[in-house]
């Protein structure tokens, strides 16, 4: 049987691909970014994140929130007392950033001034004699006044006992720490007397011209100054992200992904609405606020529940007064909307809040609390 024209064009298919393998064009995602300019290697949340930790000054920071620590910090050197600066916003709004960039600049004004940084959800982890916090807390009687950045302080479940301890540490000091806000809503009561706040700080969504700055230095740091993405892209990353610095950061990274998969340009405001749709991000303000009471109730304890890993069914019966089959409902719903996303291990189920849609969620919640309020 002779060969047809279909076996020539398979042999050429292939011959075609194996030679564009020997100029190491490749359908890797890794080679599309180096052929297109950019660095494979910078591309990933993580390298951005460490980036702008390494370099706080190149991060779009919460200017007003900035110098309020900074007012605080430089009055406690003076003073001989014990002040907090509880800092609140929505998740992925720039809390640890903001810690990291007040490290970095008091470390460069002065190798005097005492600093120090933990994640609140270490403080519970076990030492060598006792637990970290007791480490921790030790650490600080060594030194004159300190200023003190504890971040997610909402993800420890002993946190009155947490700053109790810390408070007791040290004579004179600033404490910085994070919160979610429906987490310092229930928080905020119980540390009142372990450690008052001096001032609460704020932070809000980034404006337009706050959004195009970020973007423009990511892309810097990916491309070397190569490439400037479209302010048609910029606006459309804006309007889906509404400002918050995390989601910019997704998108400028998703973008680049769906780009590269349905063989689009880089910048093109067609990958970005793509990734908005993957991410569940197209509309998500409209389609939190039009979700019922009912629903809302059982995201907000899914948040304010502090593990990473998620709440299990029974968990939210327990909390909610609710009974099985009311809360699988929800769930399911819920994820069948891409509210929550469900994680498994073994016969056991966990859910969590989706991450980019969290901080939608947050506000609506915050939003309640002040009505109510």
């Amino acid at each position: 049987m002779e060969p047809g024209n279909g076996d020539e064009d398979k042999k050429n298919r292939f011959r075609e691909a194996f030679e564009r393998g020997q100029q190491g064009h490749i359908g890797s995602y890794e080679v599309w970014l180096s052929d297109h300019g950019f660095q494979a290697e910078q591309a990933s949340r993580n390298r951005l994140t460490e980036y702008f930790r390494n370099y706080p000054e190149k991060a779009v920071n919460h200017e007003d929130a900035l110098d309020e620590v900074g007012e605080y910090a430089g009055f406690v050197t003076q003073q001989q007392d014990v002040y907090h600066t509880p800092v609140i916003g929505p998740s992925g709004i720039g809390k640890t950033q903001l810690l990291h960039t007040v490290i970095s600049f008091l470390t460069g004004l002065s190798e005097d001034i005492d600093t120090k940084f933990i994640d609140a959800t270490d403080l519970g982890k076990k030492a060598d004699k006792g637990f970290l916090l007791d480490e921790f807390a030790h650490g600080l009687t060594e030194l004159e006044t300190p200023i003190v950045c504890i971040d997610d302080c909402g993800l420890d479940k002993r946190i009155e006992t947490s700053l109790t301890e810390l408070r007791q540490a040290v004579d004179s000091g600033l404490f910085v720490t994070t919160w979610t806000p429906e987490r310092w809503g229930i928080n905020r009561g119980r540390i009142q007397d372990a450690l008052p706040p001096s001032k609460e700080i704020y932070l809000d969504a980034f404006p337009r011209k706050d959004t195009d700055k970020t973007l423009r230095i990511i892309f810097e740091v990916l491309s070397e100054n190569e490439f400037t993405l479209p302010s048609d892209t910029m606006e459309r990353i804006h309007e889906l992200s509404e400002g918050i610095p995390r989601l910019i950061h997704i998108l400028a990274l998703e973008s680049l992904q769906e780009a590269f998969r349905k063989e689009l340009d880089p910048g093109d405001v067609a990958a970005t609405n793509s990734a908005a749709d993957r991410l569940h991000l197209a509309d998500a303000s409209t389609r939190v606020q039009n979700l019922s009471e009912s629903k809302l109730t059982v995201l907000k304890q899914i948040l304010q529940l502090p593990n990473d890993r998620g709440v299990q069914p029974g968990t939210l019966v327990e909390e909610l007064h609710r009974d099985k089959s009311t809360i699988s409902y929800h769930l399911r719903e819920l994820s069948d909307r891409g509210f929550v996303e469900r994680d498994r291990e073994g016969r056991r189920a966990f859910y969590r809040v989706t991450e980019t849609l969290e901080p939608f969620i947050q506000r609506r919640i915050n939003q309640e609390a002040e009505f109510d309020g």
